[in-house]
């Protein structure tokens, strides 16, 4: 199956062409995070911002950005230095994405990279209680447990699986769609997105420490 040119499925009359077009066509990801010895070293997810803007970054990549390279390393289609940053991405402790999500409900509030999401010392909050983000789009998840897999998550709501792992579950690869979860925040709670621990699929929300990477626009 190509899967620059998949064919959804349905009745042969029916069939439309989805093109999966590679976010590393628009952007690129900071060659290394920021390492603490031989550990990548851990950050709250409003100093993450904040030093990697330092370094000259523009924010943090989405999860469908960091995803499209994951997967692409995992089907052998990256060049050499693409392929050692997908490697040095899934090494060692996961990394924060430009994502918040929050819980209402049977609904699923995603916000495209939110800006002043602060950690307090106990929680995430948002000063003067306005989000700053590049744009919210909200997903019916139903009445789904904390720590959902992603065929159910598919199941449930096929365009919320590809928001966030970056292209239609029947294209993803196989490491993925066997081992990768969701980790929905309790209602009502705004928490900012990371990839799971060390080498796993895992979209989480449930630890404030991650580790730093940043993106640009080409």
């Amino acid at each position: 199956m190509n899967i620059d040119s998949y064919l959804g499925i349905g009745k042969p009359d029916e069939k439309k062409e989805i093109t999966v077009k590679s976010a590393l066509a628009d952007i690129v990801f900071e060659e290394k995070a920021v390492y603490e010895g031989e550990e990548k070293r851990l950050y709250t997810f409003d100093a993450s911002l904040r030093a990697l803007r330092a370094r000259g970054y523009e924010r943090h990549p989405r999860p469908a950005e960091a995803f499209d390279l994951i997967c692409r390393g995992l089907e052998g289609r990256l060049s050499p230095d693409q392929q050692a940053i997908a490697d040095e991405v899934m090494h060692g402790y996961s990394e924060w994405l430009s994502m918040a999500i929050l819980r209402e409900g049977n609904l699923l509030h995603c916000y495209l990279d939110p800006e002043n999401l602060v950690w307090n010392g106990h929680k995430y909050v948002v000063p003067g209680g306005k989000l700053k983000h590049a744009g919210e789009e909200v997903y019916s998840i139903g009445s789904t447990n904390e720590c959902v897999p992603i065929k159910d998550v598919n199941e449930i709501n096929p365009a919320l699986a590809e928001k966030l792992w970056s292209r239609h579950y029947a294209i993803l690869p196989e490491e993925v769609r066997q081992h990768a979860w969701l980790w929905i925040p309790l209602e009502n709670i705004l928490w900012p997105v990371s990839r799971g621990f060390f080498d796993s699929y895992f979209i989480g929300t449930y630890c404030y420490l991650r580790a730093s990477r940043g993106v640009q626009q080409r």
